[in-house]
């Protein structure tokens, strides 16, 4: 089974293009899916990040704050590296498990969208058959993140600082996907990456 890691910057775009790929037929495995399931309230990730980062960062139903929460984390690289620490080694688990279940119900590819694949290293960890990168302008970007998830000039550089530059996430790209057109430009983008990826 072909494995196709889909990455690519802060509000590129990325889930808006591995939506079209699952569209397009390929199964569609969302890491930030699986942290948001990880994080629930009572879970042991939940406890070990609240144990790690305070009651502070709790809304009042007990959920956590990401909010909150990457406002520690983006601001200090140790505190970052702590908390991925506790989610990657889990999340990873869950992708290889989905992935297992895919290949034996006899998926022929599988698109996993991985927004920090090349900060964790597992562009290097694993064997991929092709790794896309989504990209946008730095203006589109910013606008995404505003209308997105509220946030302003400050919290947007913050996240920016925190991942690899976009330049260089594009240098290790089998595919490139530029999201800076319309739904139908973009959408015809996947297309071609997908004939690409089914002949080889």
């Amino acid at each position: 089974m072909k494995r196709l890691a889909l990455t690519g910057g802060f509000a590129t775009g990325k889930s808006t293009v591995a939506r079209m790929f699952m569209e397009a037929g390929i199964p569609w495995i969302n890491a930030d899916e699986l942290v948001h399931q990880l994080m629930a309230p009572g879970t042991t990730v939940w406890e070990e990040i609240v144990e790690a980062f305070g009651q502070s960062i709790l809304k009042a139903d007990r959920t956590i704050a990401r909010d909150r929460l990457g406002d520690i984390i983006f601001a200090d690289p140790q505190k970052q590296a702590r908390l991925e620490a506790i989610i990657h080694p889990r999340v990873r688990q869950q992708i290889l498990e989905k992935v297992r279940r895919l290949e034996a119900a006899g998926e022929k590819a599988v698109l996993l969208e991985i927004p920090l694949l090349f900060e964790a290293g597992w562009d290097q960890e694993e064997k991929w058959d092709a790794i896309i990168v989504v990209t946008c302008d730095a203006k589109t970007q910013a606008k995404r993140a505003r209308q997105k998830f509220g946030f302003n000039e400050k919290e947007i550089r913050a996240r920016l600082n925190a991942q690899l530059p976009m330049q260089a996430k594009v240098k290790r790209a089998d595919f490139v996907i530029d999201n800076n057109g319309t739904h139908e430009e973009t959408k015809k983008q996947v297309h071609g990456v997908k004939s690409q990826v089914d002949k080889n």
